[in-house]
């Protein structure tokens, strides 16, 4: 393989992005043609996210959005000059302290605003990317509505008020090529993975990922830019932004024993789950988060090689999920480009995924969308009193997940020795 190839492609690809002219005319007959996609799943967002948990409602507008109220007590808090980390209640600010600052604006508008505004703002980010993914026309607009409806994570994150989506979306539209809204790229690739990693810290695993396969400005970008919020957040709020840090040092979650609840289908928590709560327990589910972690980057590095970058980024969101010590379902918005990614396959190498990998990654989905493990008897610490019927249903989400991840390394590795021992094929992968 040539490396200078695969960098002159790149530098060509970023700049026809850069200096693509923009038409206004064209960009209005653009965003006309966005929101009319957009109306029909934003209106079905809407209805799921006021009438998902008993007692909300559409009409009246009356939601039960508990996270996104915890945002804003969060910003309120920020205004008022206290701990955003110390709410009263019993749901607490868990995020770096980035989020409080950012979530400043939601306490400053009517509680009915946020709540309409925030979903209709979630309801698009999903559309822009399944439109990333190659999707248009009504086609998108009826795979919007699917999504919004049907699948579990979103439904529960639109219920929720929860902010899952977006990050998805500023990963896939930092680093995920298609079709795009606006003519050109409007930041540096890395800037939006960077908001995505100091909002949460899950999304960190893509600016490792930037580094493996050598997208060395990108990678630069995503730091420089990470390093300037966090800094900019610990100016804005230093006893806080001191508190959460140092508490993360030493191992602080902030969570407690809610890492056993059933719902989080992380590595760390089937561990704890079935060994119990204590430091050693807690050190072996590390370790093997981490090396989850690891194998998810590997698994995305080769095929970013071979040139299907759709499937390197969802690869590595799944085992970002996995690998984080607290993954709720509806975290689980990443089955989203999955589905897409194995819908939309391209040959590699001459070569289309094998069945069995098809099959294993729509499982995946499906598993899921179902959620079959919330059958499962659960709160009061009740999941530590679990048998082994249980745990075992409760870990297939992550057994499978690996299983995903093990796999796409097993297809991968012959097909990049091969196409590295093939320049002309391997400058044709550089360029998808």
């Amino acid at each position: 393989m040539s490396s200078t190839s695969i960098k002159s492609a790149e530098a060509l690809t970023s700049r026809d992005e850069v200096t693509a002219p923009v038409a206004p005319k064209g960009l209005w007959s653009r965003l006309a043609r966005w929101l009319a996609i957009c109306t029909l799943p934003v209106l079905v967002a809407l209805y799921v996210g006021a009438t998902t948990f008993p007692g909300g409602s559409f009409v009246p507008w009356r939601p039960i959005m508990v996270d996104l109220d915890v945002y804003r007590r969060a910003g309120h808090v920020l205004l008022a000059g206290g701990n955003f980390y110390d709410l009263p209640g019993q749901l607490q600010f868990l995020y770096p302290p980035l989020a409080a600052v950012l979530a400043v604006p939601l306490a400053l508008l009517p509680p009915a605003v946020v709540q309409i505004a925030w979903t209709t703002a979630g309801a698009m980010a999903l559309v822009a990317i399944l439109h990333r993914f190659g999707l248009t026309g009504w086609v998108l607009s009826l795979a919007g509505v699917a999504a919004v409806y049907f699948i579990e994570p979103v439904v529960q994150t639109l219920a929720f008020g929860q902010l899952g989506i977006f990050l998805v979306a500023l990963v896939v539209l930092d680093l995920v090529p298609g079709p795009r809204v606006f003519p050109r790229r409007l930041l540096p690739e890395g800037v939006l993975t960077a908001v995505a990693a100091a909002i949460k810290l899950t999304p960190a695993i893509f600016v490792v990922y930037l580094l493996a396969v050598r997208k060395f400005r990108a990678f630069w970008v995503a730091v420089i830019t990470g390093a300037v919020l966090t800094l900019a957040s610990a100016v804005i709020a230093p006893a806080a932004s001191f508190e959460f840090w140092s508490r993360l040092a030493h191992g602080d979650t902030g969570l407690g024993h809610s890492i056993i609840y059933y719902t989080n289908q992380s590595v760390m928590a089937n561990v704890v789950r079935i060994f119990g709560v204590g430091p050693e327990p807690a050190a072996v589910g590390l370790v093997l988060s981490a090396v989850v972690a690891v194998a998810g980057v590997w698994a995305a590095m080769l095929w970013h090689r071979l040139g299907d970058v759709r499937l390197a980024v969802t690869l590595c969101g799944i085992a970002g999920l996995l690998a984080s010590p607290v993954s709720w379902l509806h975290h689980f918005v990443w089955i989203v480009p999955l589905a897409m990614s194995l819908l939309q396959r391209r040959p590699v190498s001459r070569r289309s995924l094998p069945l069995w990998f098809l099959a294993l990654g729509w499982f995946f989905i499906g598993w899921v969308m179902v959620a079959p493990f919330t059958v499962l008897p659960n709160g009061a610490d009740v999941e530590l009193l679990w048998n082994w019927s249980q745990h075992l249903l409760a870990s297939i989400t992550t057994l499978v997940g690996l299983a995903l991840l093990a796999g796409a390394i097993i297809i991968a590795r012959p097909r990049v020795a091969t196409i590295s021992a093939r320049p002309e094929a391997v400058a044709v992968a550089s360029r998808r």
